[in-house]
């Protein structure tokens, strides 16, 4: 919300679309910005290349409220400009001449005034209605009708005034009715066809009508139900105007749901990513509208961006998903992302997806020499320094590693463990596990700089892409991934060695392979032998003793900020 200089009260201001701005400008809208719980705001604009006016209160959470419903009714508008039109039945145009007559209760029920004030207006409306004038204001769902009414018909009776004058003469449909007609069917998403137009006028005329009626009888006192109020059908038999289903919105459905079930953050994030991309390709957020070309439109696009892989494991999964979620809980009558195939690309591999013993010395050199850059963050060094060592005797997720805080690490049954906890951050399985710590680790002083931290975090929030470049700058070769390299070598250290895969892949989060291997418990006696089994990296460990590598996460008296050994 904008303000002008000088004024307390918001403004609304809005852009209307380049390609739009030709067929809109000079065109009049009305909108109706109402609360129960606050005066009616009724405002009629007319655009240009914005559209601009004032909210009216000085409020910021009425002011909030009327620029929401404001930008809604524009971007419907321009949603329908852009729309073919369509053909209306009968019944469905009595139905939103209905949301006419059910506006105007609805606005003026409560305080609806003096009586002769809805005389004025009903007698406007009639006496275009029948064709006896050929002009008056516009209808706008505000009543101030008096003084064109003087002007027209004189002091004198009014009934016997609009009576005298020969029907069928005049057609003011337009002039009287046009923007109560255009506000219907924006808010009720309907492109109608030119050819039905009069028709729609004359039903919107005969509701307002009906309504000033109504609304002179409230105002004399009498509140009992209108019967005429019963001639309209529901809107919700105007198939049209049913409200449309977003796509961001059929996201957030969807996640409201996939929580609950155990998805995780990052399934979230990743979903929500391959949504924004779709919705961006688009051009807008309407999953109605999506069809199976759009779909195949979408994939092309991507694939000249990404790798056949990377579309296939990354956005194909959350489309699907989330648009087969709407068909399930009936948001949508069909899945058009079941269009998308994507064959896997043949996979050509020339070298072991884990580390060797080169790259993992080299990696433990570099990361225990590492030196902290001027102005780097001390847990981002850190994060350097240990989230690679750590994922070398666990086989972890780097992400885990960087995600552990310092309650994290601690002694159970006898064992220092890492506990792998989702309450940290994200793991895949959604299933914290416990992990003893490799004796290696101690010794290189991981539990001592554990000790000297802060409580909280370990790591920087963040780090994960500095430490994956980190280690890219050590092994080049793009073959083995950075952040996987060491889930793979602990699985083929643990064959060489004859270790027990269940064990194994307990340490790891790998889910049991069949229902015989999750009968019995994988105890931390058991992790321990098999960790304590990993061979040391061989490394120069006078590279752990330089703690100018990685300073200490709490602040120092300047007498203790010499580098100590033995960390």
């Amino acid at each position: 919300m904008d303000k002008r200089a000088a004024s307390t009260v918001p403004q609304f201001r809005c852009r209307v679309p380049t390609k739009l701005v030709d067929q809109l400008r000079g065109k009049r809208i009305l909108l109706h910005l109402s609360r129960r719980t606050e005066p009616a705001c009724i405002k009629v604009v007319t655009i240009g290349t914005d559209v601009a006016f004032s909210l009216e209160t000085t409020d910021e959470t009425i002011a909030a409220a009327r620029h929401a419903d404001a930008l809604e009714h524009l971007q419907r508008l321009f949603d329908l400009t852009a729309a073919a039109p369509i053909k209306l039945s009968h019944r469905e145009m009595v139905a939103l001449a209905g949301a006419v007559y059910h506006t105007y209760v609805w606005v003026h029920e409560d305080n609806p005034g003096e009586p002769g004030r809805w005389a004025w207006h009903k007698g406007l409306s009639r006496a275009i209605y029948e064709g006896r004038i050929h002009d008056a204001p516009p209808a706008t769902l505000r009543v101030d009708d008096r003084e064109a009414g003087l002007v027209i018909f004189g002091t004198g009776d009014l009934t016997e005034s609009i009576n005298a004058l020969p029907a069928g003469q005049h057609d003011g449909l337009e002039s009287r009715f046009g923007l109560l007609a255009d506000w219907a069917l924006i808010r009720h998403r309907v492109h109608l066809s030119s050819d039905q137009r009069k028709h729609f006028l004359k039903l919107v005329a005969a509701a307002s009508i009906d309504a000033a009626w109504q609304l002179r009888r409230n105002a004399e006192g009498d509140y009992r139900p209108d019967p005429l109020a019963q001639r309209f059908p529901p809107i919700e038999t105007v198939a049209v105007a049913k409200q449309k289903q977003t796509i961001s919105g059929l996201f957030d459905l969807w996640w409201n749901e996939a929580k609950v079930t155990g998805r995780s953050q990052s399934t979230h994030d990743t979903y929500r990513g391959a949504i924004d991309r779709l919705i961006k390709h688009l051009g807008h957020d309407d999953a109605g509208r999506v069809s199976e070309d759009d779909m195949l439109a979408f994939k092309n696009a991507r694939l000249k961006v990404v790798s056949a892989k990377t579309l296939k494991d990354g956005d194909v999964p959350g489309i699907k998903s989330v648009f087969g979620w709407g068909v399930d809980n009936r948001k949508l009558t069909k899945n058009p992302a079941d269009a998308i195939k994507v064959k896997a690309e043949k996979k050509i591999r020339t070298r072991s997806k884990g580390f060797t013993d080169a790259e993992a010395i080299a990696i433990f050199a570099a990361c225990l020499g590492y030196v902290r850059k001027p102005k780097e963050d001390t847990k981002t060094a850190a994060a350097k320094r240990w989230g690679p060592l750590i994922a070398a005797y666990t086989g972890c997720r780097i992400a885990e590693a960087l995600q552990l805080r310092k309650e994290d690490i601690r002694k159970d049954s006898q064992h220092r463990v890492f506990d792998f906890n989702p309450a940290a951050g994200s793991i895949k399985s959604g299933l914290y596990r416990l992990v003893p710590v490799h004796q290696h680790l101690i010794d290189l002083g991981l539990l001592r700089f554990v000790e000297a931290s802060d409580d909280g975090p370990l790591f920087a929030k963040g780090s994960y892409k500095r430490v994956v470049d980190f280690v890219r700058t050590v092994v080049t070769d793009k073959r083995v991934q950075p952040n996987h390299g060491w889930r793979h070598r602990l699985k083929t250290i643990a064959r060489n060695l004859g270790l027990d895969h269940r064990v194994v892949d307990a340490i790891q989060g790998h889910a049991p392979r069949t229902a015989g291997e999750d009968y019995g418990d994988v105890t931390m006696l058991a992790m321990a032998r098999v960790i304590a089994a990993i061979p040391r990296i061989a490394v120069d460990t006078a590279a752990s003793d330089r703690r100018n590598a990685i300073p200490s996460q709490k602040v120092r008296s300047p007498r203790s900020s010499r580098p100590q050994r033995g960390a």
